[in-house]
């Protein structure tokens, strides 16, 4: 049975999961257009309409993964600061490889470009 610290300390960290999915659904549904297609068009579809889309896409993707592992990195950080030796060392994992995950979503710019130069 778990005492009472860890009830409480299990309960804190639900409510930290509870509030980590309600702020990424509300971003969500936030940043989802519902568009109504009447006709769609194609056909006429080259390197450079790719490319902006692609781009557009994303910078779309790229902020929403900024702002997702920044929530994640607040939510990692309380974790690692309450929790035990074993949860620290999972935390302090974690965070590393959240970290990499910023710096991978920095980088989808070049990574596009150069991808679309190869294109060309």
């Amino acid at each position: 049975m778990l005492d009472k610290k860890n009830k409480n300390k299990l309960s804190k960290i639900k409510e930290m999961w509870l509030i980590f999915y309600s702020i990424v659904l509300t971003i969500i549904l936030r940043f989802t257009n519902v568009k109504a297609v009447e006709k769609i068009e194609g056909g006429d579809v080259t390197i450079d309409k790719l490319g902006t889309i692609i781009k557009g896409l994303a910078t779309k993707i790229q902020i929403f993964g900024i702002i997702l592992a920044f929530i994640a990195l607040i939510i990692f950080v309380i974790q690692f600061i309450i929790g035990d030796d074993e949860t620290k060392q999972r935390r302090k994992k974690t965070i590393l490889y959240t970290l990499a995950g910023v710096c991978l979503l920095i980088l989808v710019p070049s990574i596009i470009n150069f991808l679309i130069d190869m294109l060309e």
